[in-house]
């Protein structure tokens, strides 16, 4: 079964197992955060934003298993 690379930055490292880990394939974004958050609830209440290839995006993106996939923590400007 394919295998997902996730890796968590900032705040969301401490709601997660590791900074990075590996996360069953899903087919695009909306299912593939809609299982982190089943799987880590404690998800469901951070804001965060998801990047693909170092790339972020803002709606749902096909998955083909070859990505490297971010959750980013918000940006604090100054």
């Amino acid at each position: 079964m394919e295998q997902l690379n996730i890796k968590a930055f900032g705040m969301l490292v401490e709601k997660l197992p590791a900074s990075e880990f590996q996360f069953a394939y899903y087919q695009n974004t909306r299912e593939l955060l809609h299982a982190l958050k089943r799987e880590y609830p404690q998800l469901e209440s951070q804001n965060f934003s998801l990047a693909i290839n170092q790339q972020l995006v803002q709606e749902n993106t096909a998955l083909n298993g070859n990505e490297e996939i971010a959750l980013l923590p918000p940006f604090s400007g100054g």
